[in-house]
Order: structure tokens, then sequence, then C-alpha cells
């Protein structure tokens, strides 16, 4: 009798950055890992590495906490010469007229009422920057080619995410071994999508994240590494 085939595909959120350790809804803004990130984010590579799994393409935004995480991981690996394509649709949600606050600060401002719903109500959205925030320009200079949101609500985000899913990603993974260095809603979104259920759970900073599925791609089981 064959062995049926089980087909692999790791999720990984970014190392710690200096958004996380400030408290703040970073999003799209482009801020660094800590010293700390960069240490966890090799150490996952190490984990996958002594476990032995392999990959043969790289996803991740075009963030550079995101993309430095992936440059430590397959480091680690010695797998630095496999492709990583930096895509738009897995950027961190666009948290609007609040990215780079703390999230106190956010609170003072706008009240928790507000704040919550912004964070956790499915159409609601965060208010759009003010024309002339310095964060907003800086964004359409990076992105000049592209229509970038300037704010998202999660229903936004979930259409973005999962449409690079069902377009991008499950086309390759009978064919590739693959990795996705993402953000914490990002990952959110899509373990609830592919675990068919809704969940808040926190997506732990450089936690390999691992999803098997038959040949149909149906999930077989998940776990964490």
């Amino acid at each position: 009798m064959d062995k049926k085939k089980i087909f692999k595909i790791v999720l990984i959120r970014h190392g710690e950055s200096l958004g996380n350790l400030e408290n703040r809804f970073t999003g799209w803004l482009d801020v660094d890992l800590t010293k700390n990130g960069f240490l966890e984010s090799y150490k996952a590579g190490i984990k996958l590495k002594n476990l032995k799994y392999d990959f043969d393409l790289c996803y991740t935004s075009k963030l550079k906490r995101a993309i430095k995480t992936s440059w430590s991981i397959l480091d680690a690996m010695n797998l630095n010469h496999i492709k990583i394509i930096k895509s738009v649709d897995l950027n961190e949600r666009n948290y609007g007229g609040i990215s780079g606050m703390n999230k106190l600060e956010s609170v003072i401002k706008y009240g928790k009422f507000k704040v919550n719903n912004w964070l956790n109500k499915y159409k609601f959205k965060p208010p759009v920057p003010v024309s002339f925030d310095k964060k907003l320009k800086i964004l359409k200079k990076k992105y000049k080619n592209k229509k970038i949101p300037l704010n998202e609500s999660l229903e936004d985000l979930s259409k973005r995410i999962l449409n690079f899913w069902e377009k991008i990603i499950k086309n390759k993974i009978k064919k590739k071994k693959i990795l996705i260095v993402a953000h914490s809603n990002i990952l959110k979104i899509l373990t609830n999508h592919i675990n068919k259920e809704k969940s808040n759970n926190i997506v732990k900073n450089s936690k390999p994240i691992i999803y098997e599925f038959n040949e149909k791609l149906e999930k077989l089981k998940n776990y964490l590494i």
C-alpha cells in the first residue's frame, strides 16, 4: 500500500521589532528588529535546521522587520541561496492615522471604545492619516507604483491576504517547500482560515507554525515547534 503524501508549509511571525518593544501600532511603518529580534529569528532557523526542514521558496512582506527575519532564518539554515519573494500583500494591517502611536496614547486621544472597535470590529477602519502626515509621504514614496490603502479594516485585510493565499500560495504547496515570514494580523487571519475557526490567539514572534496537508490540500494537522 502506497504511503499517502503529506505537504507542509511553515509560517513565522517576524522577530521582536522596535514597534513591539515600544507597544506601538506599527502597521506599514518600516521599523527594524531589536537585537533580541535578530537572535530569536536565528534560533528559529537553527531549530528548523535541526529538525531537517528545508525550503525552496520564501515569501515575506515588503517591511524590513519581516525581510530581516527571513534573512536570519535562512542564514541559520544555510539556505541563503533560495529565492525570497517580497509581496505587499503580506504587509501588516495599515492602521492609518494611528500608525506609529503608542497603544495607550491612542486610547487617551480617541477613547477606549473607538480604538477597540477599530481593532476588533470586522468592518471598522482606523482614521485616515492627515494629508501632511510625514509617515504617509514616506509610504507614498516607497510604494509609488502601487495603490496603497490609507487605512484598513479587518475585512479589507482578510480579502487581501486570503486572495494572496488562494491565488499564489495554494498553487505552489504541492510543488515547492514554502516558508512564509509575515506579521501578527496576517498570520491570525491565515491560520483562522486554514483551521476553519475564529480565534484571536496571540501569534508569537519567531515561533514556527507548521501545517500539514493531504493531496487535496485539506489540513491534516498544525503544531508549533
